[in-house]
């Protein structure tokens, strides 16, 4: 009698020792989900070309230059930059004045005929290092090759000489902010708006500034001002960029309320869509969370099923976890398992999909149809530890306990779930009265987490339960 008392208060013991792993793996998943950041495209800087003045300013002609300067003003009038270049072309560079220099690169430079600017400005500011609009254009040049280094020194050499309008101060913002110094780019990209205040580019770059500066307040006021304007070309992305600030201010409802205005403005944007539903899961509705996603499923491409599973793979553990404690998110998880359906998906994802739909299964008491989508899984990736459990789990309900024990023994193999599979199997050895083989299992476990008292305990336990069984014996 001892024994059966002793064996009791030990099982509820393991019980409560499986339940306290389940919740670690609960806890790790829903960490996961906190990472979720919006993700949002790159911006499209355009710098201008045309608001360069194409004309050999700050510099003289020299006297036996004039009549060719006369033959080709028509054509720089008339922005014929192909027949300027065949002018040119008939000239030998280093013979012209620094100012014909300055000309020709400037036109090369509007016809992208980037070497041949480079080489023309070069040869310019050799003969005439002070030449501001030369360094501009050189500015530019290094800006389209992206060679922020070089563009910098011509920049600053170009505010230096005085000529400094919003263009040069949102080109050198823009350097500082893809070099990694955000201070400097806020200072560049507000002296820009001071010049040009309804320009949406300068009001963009001075916004990844402030969140790369992680000033989230200052960007937040700057998002709203550019909403309250009404006059951004690409409004999803204004709503995108509300999101993550409110995000990283750890304000998750207006961060899901601004990506479900950008959802209603960008419905095709599946990435974005599966954000939300990891947003509403988290923080808003359950429900809502499985109708972007069985909708984004029912129009799936193929493209998108890597981001589609990698969704269903966070939220299907988490709405069949809450659904243990809470029958009423059962629904969702069962609604979310049939929008599955039409995903076409094989190997371990397939198996991952059959095993979520054994484990409803499992909850809703229809043991048979569970052994039937678990075996599926197993068959289709054989090393799926928590599949191996949960039919070891079935088996173990049905008090089929060899079937059950070996597929613990099979789930012990695979590193992932070893210490859940030894612990199970021992649970289903004490179930037996199989006192020595459940302690060298729960033994096997310590080694495998040595700093767990309470595997600790159960096997101090199950050696006073063997030492009582030989004694009365």
């Amino acid at each position: 009698m001892k024994t059966m008392k002793s064996s009791n208060i030990n099982l509820t013991m393991l019980r409560v020792l499986l339940m306290a792993c389940v919740s670690v793996s609960l806890a790790l998943s829903t960490g996961a989900q906190a990472a979720v950041q919006v993700k949002l495209a790159e911006p499209d800087w355009r710098f201008l070309l045309q608001s360069q003045p194409v004309s050999p300013i700050s510099a003289q002609l020299e006297a036996n230059e004039r009549s060719f300067a006369q033959q080709i003003q028509p054509l720089l009038t008339s922005q014929n930059y192909q027949e300027v270049a065949k002018a040119f072309a008939s000239r030998e560079l280093s013979q012209d004045s620094a100012a014909l220099q300055q000309l020709r690169g400037q036109v090369m430079l509007s016809l992208k005929r980037y070497d041949e600017a480079q080489q023309a400005l070069k040869a310019a500011l050799k003969k005439q290092p002070n030449l501001a609009l030369a360094h501009r254009s050189l500015s530019m040049l290094y800006m389209l090759k992206k060679d922020y280094d070089q563009a910098r020194i011509h920049l600053t050499r170009s505010i230096e000489l005085g000529v400094a309008d919003a263009q040069l101060y949102g080109q050198l913002a823009f350097i500082n902010l893809n070099s990694q110094h955000p201070a400097s780019a806020i200072a560049g990209y507000q002296q820009a708006l001071f010049l040009e205040p309804d320009n949406s580019q300068w009001q963009q770059g001075l916004l990844y500034a402030w969140l790369n500066s992680h000033n989230f307040a200052a960007a937040q006021r700057l998002v709203e001002d550019m909403l309250e304007q009404g006059k951004h070309a690409d409004p999803t992305e204004l709503w995108l960029l509300r999101s993550q600030i409110a995000m990283q201010q750890q304000q998750p409802q207006i961060a899901l309320k601004s990506l479900e205005i950008a959802l209603q403005l960008a419905p095709q944007d599946t990435a974005n869509t599966l954000l939300a539903a990891k947003l509403h899961v988290q923080h808003g509705s359950v429900a809502r969370a499985v109708e972007l996603l069985s909708g984004s499923l029912s129009v799936a491409s193929n493209k998108d099923v890597p981001e589609l599973f990698e969704a269903l793979e966070q939220i299907l553990p988490w709405l069949l976890s809450q659904s243990l404690a809470d029958k009423s998110q059962e629904k969702h998880a069962s609604a979310l398992l049939d929008a599955t359906a039409s995903l076409q998906v094989k190997g371990q994802a397939l198996a991952k999909l059959n095993l979520y739909r054994g484990q409803l299964a499992l909850q809703q008491n229809k043991k048979d149809k569970a052994k039937g989508y678990l075996t599926q899984a197993i068959e289709q990736e054989p090393l799926l530890g928590e599949a191996l459990l949960a039919l070891a789990k079935v088996y173990q309900q049905q008090n089929l306990s060899q079937q059950a024990e070996q597929y613990f023994i099979r789930a012990s193999a695979i590193p992932a779930v070893k210490l859940s599979a030894l612990l199970g199997n021992s649970q289903l050895q004490i179930e037996q009265n199989n006192y020595p083989q459940a302690l060298e299992l729960l033994q096997q476990a310590a080694r495998v987490e040595p700093n767990r008292r309470d595997i600790q305990q159960n096997i101090h336990e199950l050696q006073k339960i063997i030492r009582q069984g030989q004694y009365a014996s």
